[in-house]
């Protein structure tokens, strides 16, 4: 595969890195490219080489070198495959990156799993395709060490807002993401496309929709908060209520995966849902912990409900707050749409934590360990692609993930599979059949830690065939 050539890929996303050298963006480069092949490895065994493996951990370590100069290549050419979308949904949440407490003597901080865990946390702006919901890359990501001293129980309102707070990295990623997108844009001479955030509740924060409003970003919020409203006679009314009353617009199936939670009541088996949708228009008031000072904001708010859940199972329930139309029942549809790609980026943690293994690595420092974060934050992007690829039905041809010799070499190991390919879709099951998936006609399609896993297996295979055709080699 031309794109999925590791050296091209690794200079597609990080040859523009901006890290103050040539030779560290060189560096960046070659481990990049090394790791990407095994991206679940440790350095030693993907690099092999021990010379290399040792300049990789020096990079990693330098204090000059910083996750943002890592990830600024990969954020141009996201920015740059933003370009070619109309609009785009820009996914933000915090994942907590746990290490064993023999950690903390080098930088890391509590994380509330314990005495015997540290770590630090990373809040990322994943983007993806509004149309597709086809990953594109990531735009932002900020990570920290939480301080060891505890906030005071006799802290004041006023005196928390003085202090920095986690809550603010919503609206700092979004600013971040408004000044890559319109520097992309001027260098482009083209407009930049619709740009809408998706928060989960955490986000459900009346700064970080002023500071959306202010930027000219639309945005999907699932809603925490009961929110008071702004009425003409001065009776108080809230918004989730207001869109209870309101009349049902639309039906939507929505899949709903399997749940093996813990304890064993907990657990819930995939279903399809079948959910009511109501949406209304409301003004929301400022918080009471600023006093209702400030302007009000005109917001749409969806509500999308399941009923008849199956019996033991939490039935969904969604309000979302938004500021995209909900005039007609398409409107209000999309909106849920559009939140149901939030999923995604919980997808994209799993793939940093379980595909990459991040906190699996053992390095000497936090700062360390957030380079590498930064390092593999493409690699977990380029595994969603993976899996967005298995799922489209597309002649073969035009899937652009495998070269000729990862192609000739299938048809030699998958002599009787190979023959009755077509789509892009039925390509990937095949590479998923050296991770283990049976490839039956019934079973789904395979995620993508299995895709992953028979991906590494087929990379394994095709380097073989390529040391056996060396000039000297026999037939």
């Amino acid at each position: 595969m031309d794109a999925w050539d590791a050296k091209t890929w690794s200079m597609t996303e990080h040859g523009e890195a901006d890290l103050g050298h040539k030779a560290r963006t060189k560096r960046l480069v070659k481990v990049s490219s090394d790791l990407m092949q095994q991206p679940s490895e440790s350095l030693p065994t993907a690099i092999a080489n021990v010379a290399q493996a040792k300049a990789a951990y020096r990079f990693l370590s330098n204090p000059e070198v910083q996750p943002r100069g890592i990830l600024s290549g990969h954020v141009r050419a996201t920015a740059r495959r933003c370009m070619e979308e109309r609009a785009v949904l820009v996914l933000q949440d915090t994942t907590t990156l746990k290490f064993h407490s023999r950690w903390a003597a080098f930088g890391l901080g509590p994380v509330s799993e314990g005495r015997d865990t540290r770590g630090f946390l990373a809040h990322t702006s994943l983007t993806v395709s509004r149309a597709t919901h086809e990953v594109l890359g990531v735009l932002d990501q900020h990570t920290w060490v939480r301080s060891q001293k505890k906030k005071a129980r006799t802290e004041t309102g006023q005196e928390r807002k003085r202090r920095t707070r986690e809550s603010e990295h919503w609206s700092d990623n979004q600013r971040q993401v408004a000044a890559v997108l319109s520097e992309m844009a001027q260098a482009s001479q083209s407009a930049p496309p619709h740009v809408i955030a998706v928060f989960d509740r955490e986000g459900d924060i009346f700064e970080a929709m002023e500071t959306l409003d202010a930027l000219g970003h639309s945005f999907v919020i699932r809603a925490e908060r009961n929110r008071l409203l702004e009425t003409q006679d001065g009776s108080k009314r809230y918004s989730l209520d207001e869109v209870r009353k309101a009349p049902v617009v639309a039906r939507k199936c929505v899949e709903v995966k399997a749940h093996a939670g813990k304890p064993a009541h907990a657990r819930q088996p995939a279903r399809v849902a079948v959910l009511e949708v109501r949406a209304t228009t409301v003004t929301v008031r400022p918080p009471c912990n600023r006093k209702r000072s400030g302007e009000s904001l005109l917001i749409n708010v969806v509500l999308a409900e399941e009923q008849d859940a199956p019996p033991g199972t939490k039935s969904l329930c969604w309000y979302l707050i938004t500021r995209e139309p909900v005039a007609t029942p398409e409107q209000a549809l999309q909106v849920v749409t559009d939140y149901e790609a939030r999923w995604i980026i919980e997808e994209f943690h799993m793939g940093l934590k379980t595909g990459c293994a991040c906190e699996d690595r053992q390095m000497e420092t936090a700062h360390a360990l957030q380079n590498f974060l930064a390092l593999a934050t493409p690699m977990a992007c380029q595994l969603l692609r993976l899996r967005d690829q298995s799922r489209r039905d597309v002649p073969v041809e035009q899937c652009n993930i495998l070269t000729p010799t990862h192609m000739t070499v299938l048809r030699r190991l998958r002599p009787r599979m190979m023959p009755k390919v077509k789509t892009a879709r039925q390509l990937m099951r095949v590479v998923a059949n050296f991770g283990g998936f049976l490839n039956r006609n019934a079973d789904p399609d395979p995620g993508w830690r299995t895709l992953w896993r028979g991906f590494e297996r087929l990379q394994l295979a095709v380097e073989g065939y390529k040391l056996h055709k060396m000039p000297g080699n026999p037939p």
